[in-house]
């Protein structure tokens, strides 16, 4: 190559599109931050003096502390800076929940269970609309 000659360009590579391309931006404005994981533990342990007095449709009251550390944790990997992870996890505990204690909330008929099963459905279906969203 001589000093008269400009030197070869490469041509610049295609970036991907990104994984989240094809979902609402809401939705990955949403999952991206932690703080439906953490509004969702707070209501758990806010609850707990509820299922104390009256347990009816409640989960037992060792099953309210552990989701909420459960669901605190994933909000911290979504902080982190891990969002498919922390929304991978939080989808699966939001299920576990929903199955261990959906039908026992449901049929209480009691606005308190259900209101609690109604923000963790929320949160499985947000979450969840995200991680399996990928592509």
């Amino acid at each position: 190559m001589s000093a008269s000659q400009p030197p070869l360009r490469t041509p610049a590579l295609a970036q991907p599109p990104s994984p989240t391309a094809k979902l609402p931006p809401w939705l990955v404005q949403t999952a991206e931050s932690p703080v439906l994981a953490w509004s969702t533990s707070g209501a758990l342990l806010a609850s707990l003096p509820l299922c104390v007095r009256s347990p009816v449709g409640f989960p037992q009251l060792i099953q309210l502390p552990l989701f909420a550390a459960i669901f605190g944790g994933s909000g911290y990997m979504i902080s982190a800076g891990d969002p498919l992870n922390g929304s991978g996890t939080t989808t699966a505990w939001s299920l576990v929940y929903l199955f261990l204690n959906g039908r026992k909330a449901l049929s209480a008929r009691r606005p308190g269970p259900i209101a609690l099963a109604g923000v963790v459905a929320a949160q499985a279906a947000t979450y969840g609309g995200f991680y399996f969203g990928q592509d």
